[in-house]
């Protein structure tokens, strides 16, 4: 069966959650994002620090969230964990019911379609690593309690996070306790949820990362040439601070500005 595609009726958002600091990786994923994904409908930079000068605060398609805004309780500031944002992304005034979770040291390497995270059945498909994750994770023991012992599961993919924001809020009430006090795995609870959970089953699916939906960590700068030049659908850029030529090679490629720049 061919993907579901993109619903012309829905419109789809994207979130960046950004800790600050190296500021360069996040124009560049911006610039990928406005290349290949054009049909997003608003941009949401989720973050505690202050918006680096260039980016364009006054665009209609774009909100900056500080992190106080998505907090109920105050003594919970500041939040220093991804996974603790993550699990406050539905609250975001004015979000579509489906968006696209990014890191900012994500990429686009080609054409993003809503289809490549949708299921023939419209389900929600994730994509997965080889790897196991590590016994004994606070997300594994919280799903191996309510669907039976399924371990060990695989890790998820460094790519961009196709989410439901109804099934985000139903995560954070079946598990409430447990996120709030902190360590538990945001996609391994949230995506391996959606398949284990008796009503849902057939509906969503896990891929294995490979070929065009591979993630691509990439440390230095030929690394990132080849990644570059044979287009995967997205990859991963490692550590804070690029190097001078990966620098150089990422202004190359994604050198014309996004509509979110000054």
């Amino acid at each position: 069966m061919t993907p579901t595609k993109a619903p012309t009726n829905e419109p789809i958002d994207a979130i960046y959650t950004w800790a600050g600091g190296e500021d360069a990786i996040l124009r560049s994923s911006l610039r990928s994002l406005h290349k290949y994904g054009p049909w997003i409908r608003k941009v949401y930079v989720v973050t505690a620090a202050e918006p680096p000068g260039w980016l364009r605060g006054d665009h209609p398609r774009l909100s900056v969230v500080k992190h106080e805004d998505l907090v109920r309780d105050r003594s919970a500031l500041p939040l220093s964990s991804p996974d603790a944002i993550a699990w406050l992304l539905f609250r975001i005034p004015g979000l579509s019911r489906q968006f696209i979770h990014l890191d900012a040291n994500f990429f686009l390497g080609s054409r993003l379609e809503a289809a490549d995270f949708l299921t023939p059945k419209g389900g929600n498909r994730f994509f997965v690593e080889d790897a196991d994750i590590p016994a004994g994770s606070v997300a594994e023991k919280l799903l191996n309690s309510r669907f039976g012992d399924r371990s060990p599961r695989k890790k998820t993919a460094r790519t961009p996070r196709f989410v439901d924001k109804n099934f985000l809020e139903e995560v954070n009430r079946l598990w409430e306790k447990p996120i709030k006090q902190g360590g538990v795995s945001f996609e391994t609870l949230y995506f391996y949820y959606l398949v284990e959970c008796p009503q849902q089953y057939g509906i969503h699916e896990k891929t294995a990362v490979a070929g065009n939906y591979r993630a691509a960590p990439v440390s230095d700068a030929n690394q990132l040439a080849g990644l570059l030049f044979s287009r995967p659908k997205f990859f991963c850029l490692d550590g804070a601070e690029l190097g001078f030529f990966s620098r150089v090679i990422l202004k190359l490629y994604y050198w014309r500005r996004s509509a979110f720049e000054k």
